[in-house]
């Protein structure tokens, strides 16, 4: 598959549940059938969470530098404390995080599916031999109850390169990323049919945030941050962010932000 850079992300490609193939299109690409490298982020569970894991740099979140990070199961990535927090809502919420897919995930069940499972690795981006990008990925992941009818792959990386995908844009460079493969489900059945909400929040005081959108039933139409969308609207789909300022693309023709500005997305065709 071809990555193309552009300002705004416009072309979105129908998905079916091919976990292997769709793993291996994310921007950081994982094989199910051969994890080396890769740790397993945390026990097979529901509303589950890693450890908190140290960070060898610093990354920078709305101005703040986090130097540890939480992998949470539901689809999110949170920081000074785990969440298992399952039903999903819109931004802003009293806690920061990074949500590529935050949803009712469960990893229980292995039928049908290439692993099921969380898992992340440290990357040397800029190759001076320092550790420098966190990457997790969902592969294949189920969701609650038990349910692997359906599977959502998806990944999000934390850099400690400012620039690390691309820039400068006028705020600084883009040190956060979130790439999907196949997307198939959105709402776990305790979840009262909340919508799966993607997005960055700071969670502190100002209560700061920018929402690429929230997904709650098939399709590819996508509505807007705030009105629910299809979600395989994100299949193939790459977002590169400022998570230092804050400022996430929109995925559509006009890529507007909430705090202000455009910086590069990017497309699979």
């Amino acid at each position: 598959m071809i990555r193309n850079s552009i300002a705004m992300a416009l072309v979105c490609a129908s998905g079916t549940a091919i976990a292997g193939p769709s793993a291996l299109g994310l921007y950081f690409p994982f094989d199910s059938n051969n994890t080396t490298g890769w740790t397993q982020s945390m026990a097979r569970n529901d509303d589950g969470s890693s450890s908190n894991i140290a960070l060898p740099f610093t990354f920078c979140f709305y101005e703040r530098d986090e130097n540890s990070v939480f992998i949470n199961n539901n689809g999110n990535l949170t920081f000074g404390a785990s969440f298992s927090g399952f039903t999903p809502s819109g931004f802003p919420v009293a806690r920061p995080m990074i949500a590529p897919f935050w949803a009712d995930v469960d990893t229980r069940n292995t039928t049908g599916a290439d692993t099921n499972l969380v898992w992340h690795k440290f990357v040397d981006l800029d190759g001076d031999s320092n550790m420098d990008t966190l990457v997790v990925t969902w592969d294949a992941v189920g969701v609650f109850p038990s349910n692997n009818s359906e599977f959502n792959t998806f990944q999000v990386a934390i850099s400690g390169i400012r620039n690390a995908f691309g820039g400068p844009n006028g705020l600084g460079g883009l040190n956060a990323m979130f790439s999907y493969g196949d997307m198939n489900w959105t709402v776990g059945t305790a979840s009262g049919g909340a919508a799966a909400t993607v997005g960055i929040n700071e969670g502190q005081g100002l209560l700061r945030f920018d929402q690429i959108g929230r997904f709650d039933h098939d399709g590819t139409d996508y509505n807007g941050p705030t009105t629910p969308s299809g979600v395989q609207y994100l299949n193939g789909r790459d977002y590169f962010f400022d998570a230092c300022a804050g400022i996430v693309p929109a995925p559509g023709a006009m890529a507007l932000l909430g705090l202000g500005g455009l910086v590069a997305g990017r497309r699979r065709r």
